[in-house]
C-alpha cells in the first residue's frame, strides 16, 4: 500500500512531480472522480463523509472531547488536559487521517488537536495577561493547524489557520486601538482571506485536486466576515431598518451573487442569505399583512436559493462571456 511517506519520496527522489503527488493524494481521498464520471467544477464537490464509520468515529472523537472537558473542570488543569488533549488529537489522526484516509474524523480531529492548543495558549497567557491570553490563543490555533496540516494534510487545517490568525489580529488591534471600526477590520480580513482562496482557486481550475478543498474552506471562513463587516460599513445595523437600507442590502446581496457566480464559490450567497431575508422581511411588512412577512420572506429565500441551484450552470455559461474579466478569465473555473 502506498503510503505518504513513499509520494514524499518518490518528489525527493525527482520520480513524479509535486503536482502529481498532490493529485495521487487527491486519487487517495477521493479528490478525483472516476473515469465514467467526469469531474464538473461547477458541482463545488468536496469530501465530507465516506460512510457511516465517519459518522461513528466522529462521534467517539466528540465524546473523547466532552470527556476531557469535564475532567478539565473537575481537575482545574487546563494546560495538562488540553496537552493530553492535543497528543490524542495526534495520534487518532494518524490512524484515521494518514491510515485509514476517513472524510469526517480528520475534520474534527483538526478542530480538537486546534483547540487544544488554544486551550492551552488561554491558560499559560493568563499567568502573565488576560488580555494577552486572547491574542496566544489564536496563535496557538493557528500553529497548532499549520503543524497538522503539514502532517496530515488535511484541507479545513488551513481555514483554521485563518480563523487563529484572524482572532489574534482583531483582538491585537482591539488592545492598541480601543474603538477601533470593528467592521471595517473583519472585512479587510475577510478580504485578505479571500484573495487566497481566490488564489488557491486558481492553482486548480478543474476542482480535481486537494486544494480545491482547500479554497473551499477559506471561501467558507471569508464569506461571512465579509458580508457582516462590509453590510455594517455600507448600510449600518439592520437594527431599525429603513426602505432604503432595505433595497441597499439586497442590492449588495446581487453583487454578491454575481461574485459567487464568476468564482463559482456559493459561500458568499448562503452568507448574505441572513441579510437579504432581514431586508426582504422589511419590504414585504410594508405591503402586506405582518402575519404573512415571515411565511412570504421564507417562500422568496426558497426561490431565489431553488433557482440558484437549478440555473446555476446556465446563468455562469450566460453572464461570464458577457463580463470584462481580463487576466481573471485564466484563473476561474470555466462554464460547462
Amino acid at each position: 500500500m502506498i503510503r505518504d511517506e513513499h509520494i514524499d519520496t518518490a518528489v525527493a527522489q525527482g520520480i513524479i512531480t509535486s503536482d502529481q503527488a498532490e493529485r495521487l493524494r487527491a486519487l487517495a481521498e477521493g479528490g478525483l472522480l472516476r473515469e465514467d464520471a467526469p469531474a464538473d467544477p461547477d458541482d463545488e464537490r468536496f469530501r465530507l463523509i465516506g460512510g457511516f464509520n465517519d459518522v461513528f468515529v466522529t462521534i467517539g472523537v466528540g465524546l473523547l472531547v466532552a470527556a476531557l472537558f469535564a475532567l478539565a473542570s473537575v481537575f482545574e488543569f487546563g494546560i495538562g488536559l488540553a496537552a493530553l488533549a492535543m497528543v490524542a488529537a495526534w495520534g487518532l489522526s494518524e490512524i484515521f487521517s494518514r491510515r485509514m484516509r476517513l472524510a469526517l474524523p480528520p475534520i474534527a480531529l483538526a478542530v480538537m488537536f486546534a483547540g487544544g492548543a488554544a486551550f492551552a495558549a488561554v491558560s499559560f497567557g493568563s499567568l502573565a495577561s488576560a488580555d494577552l491570553s486572547t491574542v496566544l490563543a489564536g496563535l496557538g490555533a493557528a500553529l497548532a493547524a499549520a503543524a497538522h496540516e503539514r502532517r496530515f494534510h488535511v484541507p479545513v487545517d488551513w481555514a483554521i489557520a485563518a480563523l487563529g490568525i484572524t482572532y489574534a489580529i482583531a483582538h491585537a488591534v482591539s488592545l492598541a486601538i480601543p474603538g477601533h471600526n470593528t467592521a471595517l477590520l473583519f472585512a479587510a480580513l475577510g478580504a485578505a482571506i479571500f484573495l487566497a482562496a481566490l488564489r488557491v482557486d486558481a492553482s486548480d481550475r478543474e476542482r480535481q485536486t486537494r486544494r480545491s478543498d482547500i479554497a473551499f474552506w477559506l471561501h467558507l471562513v471569508a464569506a461571512p466576515m465579509i458580508v457582516h463587516g462590509g453590510i455594517q460599513l455600507l448600510v449600518g445595523s439592520p437594527d431599525g431598518m429603513g426602505t432604503g437600507q432595505a433595497l441597499a442590502v439586497l442590492a449588495i446581496f446581487v453583487l454578491l451573487g454575481v461574485v459567487a457566480v464568476i468564482i463559482d464559490r456559493r459561500a458568499l450567497l448562503v452568507s448574505g442569505l441572513t441579510y437579504a431575508g432581514i431586508a426582504l422581511g422589511y419590504l414585504i411588512s410594508q405591503g402586506v399583512a405582518p402575519d404573512m412577512g415571515l411565511s412570504l420572506t421564507l417562500l422568496g429565500l426558497a426561490i431565489v436559493v431553488l433557482g440558484l441551484s437549478a440555473g446555476w450552470r446556465s446563468l455562469r455559461r450566460t453572464l461570464l462571456p458577457l463580463l470584462p474579466l481580463g487576466s481573471l478569465r485564466h484563473s476561474i473555473p470555466p462554464a460547462v
